[in-house]
């Protein structure tokens, strides 16, 4: 399997991920923004390609990669690379606050 189309889609729909991550995070809390930003993140992410890029949809057509496939790939790059992620963004959380609630 070609690895390197599905990691330059991730890294396009990356920005939406991670800015879905952020407010979730602020807003629900860690545990609750690692969950969204895993699920909610990939689907807005999405969302967002199809919107501001769609045309570069072809050339991953043009590669044999279908929108489905796409899809299942960039969720599976993006719980690989987040669970390191949330790990160590929660033990920083916890050396500084000492608690995972934001209340």
């Amino acid at each position: 399997m070609i690895l390197r189309p599905h990691w330059q889609f991730y890294k396009a729909i990356f920005p939406f991920v991670i800015a879905t991550g952020l407010l979730s995070a602020a807003i629900f809390g860690v545990y609750w923004g690692y969950i969204l930003y895993s699920t909610l993140g990939v689907i807005l992410g999405f969302i967002g390609f199809h919107t501001f890029r769609k045309d570069e949809f072809y050339s991953y057509y043009n590669l044999g990669f279908t929108k489905r496939n796409l899809f299942k790939t960039s969720f599976i790059i993006n719980l690989l690379v987040g669970l390191p992620v949330f790990l160590l963004f929660l033990a920083l959380f916890l050396i500084i606050f000492g608690k995972t609630s934001l209340t």
